[in-house]
């Protein structure tokens, strides 16, 4: 290959390079997490603390409403027990019970409510389990076809960094000096000319400019400053 062809192969191995290195970083965390399975865990573990703050609650509302009930009870035996013969005392111990009832009530609509919530809770981190489950079997079952597209690419990336040293050696001197200048500006340092235009920014070049190249000269684009080659 002469120096155009050589540069322009170098920049090509460069681009393969660069996305075989992407991919093979990309198939490793692929390996390494699953995106699912990560989201389904942390959804498990927020359901778990509400759970557990949900039981908490749960507890102490059952120890107040048991404590109302036996006070309940209590009164009522008063109530029963004949010992309380006034009409008066009788009639507002009546009220008494009856107003403790209805807090009772209403108590006990609440820690029903508690209880619904937390059945909710359950269903939900059952559902979560089962399908986070079912996310670490697909992640496991992907792992060897993976592992093998990983190995593939690693062995391809080695092939290229191989082929992309011995090519950058056979370009001359000038030629590495001046891809090396414009890399630092341009991610893609060359650009191939078609139709009497550089490709990288659609600029017509001048005919001696395109005498140069077809004697395999050293050009850059006075646009852009890419060094040009013919396709």
């Amino acid at each position: 290959m002469n120096p155009p062809e050589l540069v322009l192969h170098h920049q090509r191995l460069d681009l393969r390079a660069a996305h075989l290195s992407s991919e093979s970083g990309r198939l490793e965390t692929r390996l390494a997490t699953s995106p699912l399975a990560d989201r389904l865990e942390a959804e498990l573990e927020v359901v778990g603390t509400g759970q557990r703050e949900l039981d908490l609650r749960l507890r102490d509302r059952e120890r107040e409403v048991g404590g109302h009930r036996d006070r309940v009870r209590q009164r009522e035996k008063d109530l029963m027990s004949g010992r309380i013969r006034n009409p008066s005392e009788l009639i507002k111990l009546g009220q008494e019970i009856a107003h403790m009832k209805a807090a009772l009530s209403v108590e006990e609509d609440g820690e029903l409510s508690l209880m619904e919530t937390m059945e909710g809770l359950e269903a939900e981190s059952g559902r979560l389990s089962r399908e986070l489950e079912v996310a670490r079997a697909q992640s496991a079952a992907e792992a060897p076809d993976l592992t093998s597209r990983l190995e593939a690419g690693r062995q391809e990336l080695a092939a290229v960094e191989s082929e992309r040293t011995a090519t950058w050696e056979a370009i001359p001197e000038e030629w590495r000096e001046a891809y090396r200048r414009i890399r630092a500006r341009h991610s893609n340092p060359v650009a191939e000319a078609i139709g009497n235009q550089c490709q990288a920014c659609h600029v017509t070049l001048t005919s001696n400019g395109m005498q140069v190249l077809r004697r395999s000269g050293l050009l850059l684009c006075d646009n852009c400053g890419r060094i040009l080659v013919v396709a």
